[in-house]
């Protein structure tokens, strides 16, 4: 059945069902799983984020279902990224259509469209859900729960591009993920959105054998984020470039802050695994632009605000700036500062903004007001000091508790008006 895609779909009594699984039986070679529907759809939907909804390639728009009497396993790929998630032990049991335990050794296979099954089992009531390949000749699941059954036809396991194995790792590290989900949330939201400048559109990975460091920039945002690690089990100093979209994904899955990732790369590819979820990345390849010496060192002014009020103040403030979003900022040396956006067909807005320390002159300054806030939301520190080396040179803006090492860049737009007159 190589290459056929169908859907055959009908309600059936449990008597119906039984009959249809002895004929299952008597094809020889069943396996059978059962899960709970909200185990599943879980997994179903962890990995299909992989899988794109069309394709030019059919077999990029599956699911891999890899059954064993030891795991359940769910792959979805798009070429760049692959994810596998293992259903855990305490919500299946697998058995033979004779109901005795199945053989360590013995695997089955299949690879289905991504949609379907995601629905079907989305539509499904939380029961006990079937899953069943009946024999090795078919390319057939078989599914039930409750009162339906569905019967979803698909390839064989070995058209489906898994995970690459990463035999000989150039580099690996050990980390919490409590410590690895929001450096990636720090840091990817000013990668490039445009595939003009591929490099630009991934987060630069440097480990110097005792502190990880994640860049990403677009040109206009640049985003740094450091952590020092007491008790990584490392490797030796490496760089890479891995794409911003997978490591966004990656943060998304990674929910148990208690839990660990492995972190595994060779030339090619860098893997990321906890106990039930496996996500590798195909790398991007090419000299990173360079990222010394860009923060600036002298400033002209400092401020220092509370980051929750400030956050506000730029959404409101962000409102009727239009489709351009420019806010301008005004800094006085007596301790006030104002936000204002203004536009001819909705209106203008000013904002105060409390200041809880201030050093240095006034400053009148103009910057796109989605991207400040896409910065602020990244702050963990209850105020965020603004730093100023000049109209025309980026904004520099940090957490004002020194121990926490990120620094965000923003490019400052020039306008031709005064806005505070």
């Amino acid at each position: 059945m190589r290459g056929t895609r169908s859907i055959a779909v009908r309600m059936a009594s449990p008597a119906a069902a039984g009959a249809d699984g002895a004929s299952g039986a008597e094809a020889g070679g069943a396996m059978k799983t059962q899960i709970m529907q909200p185990a599943l759809l879980d997994a179903l939907q962890q990995v299909a984020r992989a899988a794109p909804t069309f394709s030019p390639i059919p077999v990029l728009s599956s699911i891999l279902l890899r059954m064993s009497r030891d795991r359940l396993a769910l792959s979805a790929s798009n070429s760049v990224l692959t994810i596998r998630a293992e259903v855990p032990a305490a919500d299946r049991a697998v058995r033979t259509d004779s109901g005795e335990a199945d053989s360590p050794d013995r695997q089955r296979g299949i690879v289905v469209p991504a949609r379907y099954l995601l629905e079907m089992v989305r539509k499904l009531p939380a029961c006990l859900v079937e899953l069943e390949l009946p024999n090795e000749a078919a390319a057939l699941l078989t599914v039930r729960a409750g009162s339906s059954l569905f019967r979803l036809r698909g390839l064989e396991p070995d058209a489906f591009p898994d995970i690459t194995p990463i035999e000989a790792a150039k580099w690996s590290l050990t980390l919490p993920n409590g410590l690895l989900r929001p450096m990636i949330r720090g840091v990817v939201f000013a990668a490039a959105a445009s595939e003009m400048r591929p490099l630009l559109c991934g987060v630069l990975c440097r480990y110097d054998g005792h502190s990880l460091r994640f860049v990403a920039t677009d040109s206009v945002r640049f985003a740094s984020r450091s952590s020092h690690l007491l008790c990584a089990q490392g490797s030796a100093p490496f760089e890479t470039v891995i794409p911003a979209k997978g490591l966004s994904e990656l943060a998304r899955l990674l929910q148990d802050e208690q839990g660990e990732t492995v972190i595994a790369a060779d030339e090619s590819h860098i893997r990321f695994q906890t106990s039930l979820l496996t996500l590798q990345i195909s790398l991007l390849h090419g000299t990173y632009p360079p990222i010394e010496g860009l923060v600036p060192s002298r400033f002209m002014a400092e401020v220092t605000t509370p980051t929750a009020g400030f956050l506000q103040a730029i959404e409101r403030v962000t409102l009727l700036a239009g489709e351009t979003s420019i806010v301008h900022l005004r800094v006085g040396t007596d301790r006030t500062a104002e936000l204002l956006s203004a536009s001819a067909e909705i209106g203008d807005v000013r904002e105060d903004l409390p200041v809880s320390c201030l050093h240095g002159d006034s400053v009148v300054i103009s910057f796109n007001g989605k991207y400040m806030a896409d910065i602020v939301r990244t702050i963990d520190a209850p105020d965020v000091l603004l730093r100023f080396s000049g109209i025309r040179t980026p904004i520099t803006v940090q957490p004002a508790d020194p121990e926490l090492s990120s620094v965000y860049l923003l490019t400052p737009i020039r306008t031709a008006a005064q806005p505070f007159d």
